[in-house]
C-alpha cells in the first residue's frame, strides 16, 4: 500500500492478515481510531486516514492493468485453438480436397508481481492485524492506534539478541570481538531512541505546524536536556515518569555512546567530565560495555517510549488536517 500523504515518507507498506474472529479489549478502545475493517485506512507514518482505495500502490493499477492484458490474451489463445480442433472435426474425410487449420500458440509468461520484504513486520498488540512498515510506524493501519512502543519493544528484543551473542564471544575467548559487538548493542539502542524521539516529535509538531520539522532538530535526540527542552515546547515532558538515577543511567550511557562511536571506546575529558559512573576512570582506558547495562539502557528507553505514546493517543490530539483538500 502507498500513503496519499507525501510528507508520510516512506509512505510504502504493507498490510496482512488477521484473526477471523477478533476484538478490542475494553481497555484498549480508546486507542483505537477505527474499528478494525471497516474499509478505510490508517497511515502508519502520519495518522492519516482515508478509504482503502485511496491506499492503491501506482504499481499494484500497473500488475492489475498487466493481469488483465495476460487473462484476455490467454483467453483469446484458447477460443483460437478451440476453433481449429472444431474445424477439423468437420472436414470431411477421403475427399479430392483436404483442409486442416492449425493454431501455434504464442507466448504469453503471467506477469509476476515482486514486493522488496520490508525491514519490520509487527502485529498490532491492539487488532491484531499484522502489518510491514519501513523505519518506525506511529499508527497501526488497520485500527489506528498508537504502535511506538510495540516497535520499540522489538528494538529491545534485538539488543538482548545482541548481547547474549557478543558474551558467547567473551566466553570463548575472543574478548575483541566480544567489546565490538557489545559496543554495536550499546550504539543501537540510542539510534532507536533518538529515531523514535525525532519521529514523535516531528508528527506533533506537524499537527500544529504543517511545516517540514525535520530540518530543525538535527541531533538534538540525543541528549537528554535538549529533546526534553524540545517536547516542553509541545507541553510534553516524556522523562516526567523517570526516577533520578535511572535518568543518570541513561544521560551517562548516552554519553558512554559517543565515545564508542567517535573515539573507539577511549575515554577523554570530555566524557569523564560529564558522566557520575566509572570513578577513577583514566584518560584513554577503554570504556565498560557491560550486557546488564545496556540491558538496561534499553528497557529505561522503552519506558521513555511508552510514555510518549500517550502523545499520539487519539483523545489527545488534534485531528490530522487533510492535506490533500
Amino acid at each position: 500500500m502507498y500513503s496519499p500523504n507525501p510528507d508520510a515518507v516512506p509512505r510504502l507498506f504493507l498490510i496482512g492478515d488477521a484473526p477471523e474472529v477478533r476484538s478490542i479489549a475494553a481497555n484498549d478502545q480508546a486507542r483505537i481510531r477505527l474499528n478494525p475493517g471497516s474499509g478505510e485506512v490508517v497511515c502508519p507514518y502520519s495518522g492519516y486516514v482515508a478509504p482503502q482505495e485511496d491506499f492503491v500502490h501506482p504499481k499494484d493499477k500497473d500488475d492489475t492493468c498487466k493481469r488483465a492484458k495476460h487473462d484476455a490474451i490467454a483467453d483469446i489463445q484458447d477460443n483460437l485453438k478451440g476453433w481449429a480442433r472444431d474445424f477439423n472435426r468437420r472436414q470431411p474425410k477421403g475427399g479430392l480436397i483436404s483442409m486442416q487449420m492449425k493454431y501455434k500458440k504464442g507466448s504469453n509468461p503471467a506477469p509476476i508481481a515482486i514486493r522488496e520484504d520490508l525491514l519490520r513486520n509487527l502485529v498490532c498488540d491492539v487488532c491484531s492485524r499484522s502489518y510491514g512498515v519501513y523505519a518506525i510506524g506511529l499508527f497501526c493501519p488497520d485500527c489506528g492506534a498508537p504502535n511506538v512502543q510495540l516497535h520499540f519493544r522489538r528494538e529491545v528484543e534485538l539488543i538482548h539478541r545482541q548481547i547474549k551473542i557478543a558474551e558467547g564471544q567473551n566466553a570463548l575467548g575472543d574478548v575483541e570481538l566480544g567489546y565490538r559487538l557489545m559496543g554495536n548493542a550499546h550504539e543501537d539502542v540510542l539510534t532507536a531512541f533518538e529515531a523514535t524521539l525525532k519521529a514523535v516529535y516531528i508528527h506533533l509538531t506537524r499537527l500544529s505546524e504543517p511545516v517540514d520539522a525535520r530540518a530543525d532538530v538535527g541531533n538534538e535526540f540525543q541528549n537528554v536536556e535538549r529533546a526534553r527542552k524540545r517536547f516542553l515546547e509541545l507541553g510534553i515532558n516524556p522523562f516526567d515518569g523517570v526516577s533520578e538515577s535511572d535518568l543518570i543511567l541513561l544521560m551517562d550511557c548516552i554519553q558512554k555512546r559517543h565515545v564508542i562511536g567517535h573515539n573507539l571506546g577511549m575515554t577523554d575529558g570530555r566524557y569523564l567530565s560529564l558522566t557520575h559512573t566509572e570513578e577513577g576512570h583514566q584518560l584513554g582506558e577503554s570504556v565498560q560495555v557491560l550486557g546488564v547495562d545496556i540491558g538496561r539502557f534499553a528497557e529505561i528507553c522503552l519506558s521513555v517510549v511508552g510514555d510518549l505514546e500517550r502523545a499520539l493517543l487519539p483523545e489527545s490530539q488534534r485531528c490530522p488536517p487533510n492535506i490533500l483538500s
